[in-house]
């Protein structure tokens, strides 16, 4: 259950050209009723985006400049965002713009590790933004990878640009990058259908993806299925040793988890190492324990051991 008082957090990635702060300007034009506030971080000195981002009080947008946010996550990046839901009360949506350049990785963590930060936040989910020009640039750059695996929802932009039948093309290769990614289609970085709330980090049904193969050959996904109700603290310990010995090649982690003596299913969501479970509105009873992995995972060791 999502806490009324909480802000919902969506974070905002994408490569260098992707469209993201226009992007950022259509949502806030069409969410007339939500408040939102804004973390924005540049690469450089003078803060460029921060000046075109429109309908938003400059208050309520606090920039991370000089430096790619997940490099200086340790420290400004947890006091900025503990300082804005302490200032502003009254905000309802957190968006969080990163660098073209950030792993997305380390800028989610903080949200599934950090108590101080989830007694106040509600990560909502992360949207990649894909440039369609250069689709097949960014499969070759090893963090437009990270990014499209680390995402909940890709909208694929520039699409005026495209025919159906490479629409088509771009919607299967991501989906073999991030099988279980919601993909939308968007035009000149405006997407005024897009339901921001519905977006993202609320899947509930997981198809068997372990045999998909990536378009990038290092890329692959792994699919887990427990026919058995899992032990949950066992399986908490077994999951985070896991995530944590392979953070480097587990870029994502998503499941539905069914855990021994509880009536509900359990949804997993995990990037980088971190990882939250929470509790569902679908009941447990004849249902197995699905999680897909996403990353190099080559050399992971899955092995489970009841």
């Amino acid at each position: 259950m999502i806490s009324k008082n909480k802000i919902l957090v969506t974070i905002i990635t994408g490569f260098l050209g992707a469209g993201k702060t226009t992007f950022i300007n259509d949502l806030l034009k069409n969410n007339p009723d939500i408040q939102f506030a804004l973390v924005e971080n540049e690469f450089g000195e003078v803060a460029i985006d921060t000046k075109l981002i429109k309908g938003l009080d400059a208050s309520q947008m606090f920039e991370l400049k000089n430096g790619c946010i997940c490099c200086t996550i340790s420290g400004e990046y947890e006091l900025v965002l503990l300082e804005l839901a302490e200032r502003f009360p009254n905000v309802n949506h957190l968006l969080i713009e990163t660098t073209g350049i950030a792993d997305p990785a380390p800028v989610i963590r903080p949200f599934f590790r950090d108590e101080n930060l989830q007694s106040v936040y509600h990560f909502n989910g992360t949207i990649c933004l894909v440039d369609t020009l250069n689709f097949n640039l960014l499969t070759e750059k090893e963090i437009s990878l990270k990014q499209l695996a680390a995402a909940d929802c890709i909208l694929i932009n520039k699409s005026e640009l495209l025919m159906a039948t490479q629409k088509e093309k771009i919607k299967e290769e991501i989906l073999q990058i991030n099988p279980s990614g919601k993909i939308h289609f968007s035009q000149f970085g405006n997407s005024p259908s897009f339901d921001l709330g519905s977006t993202i980090h609320q899947q509930k049904f997981i198809p068997d993806y372990s045999a998909v193969k990536s378009i990038h050959p290092e890329i692959t996904s792994q699919t887990l299925i427990f026919q058995h109700p899992l032990n949950r603290e066992q399986f908490t310990n077994w999951l985070s040793y896991t995530l944590d010995l392979y953070k480097k090649q587990i870029y994502r982690v998503k499941g539905i988890l069914h855990f021994e003596n509880e009536p509900y299913l359990f949804v997993l969501q995990g990037v980088g190492g971190g990882f939250e479970i929470t509790e569902s509105e679908l009941f447990s009873a004849g249902m197995n324990s699905d999680i897909v992995l996403i990353g190099r995972l080559k050399n992971v060791n899955f092995e489970y051991i009841y």
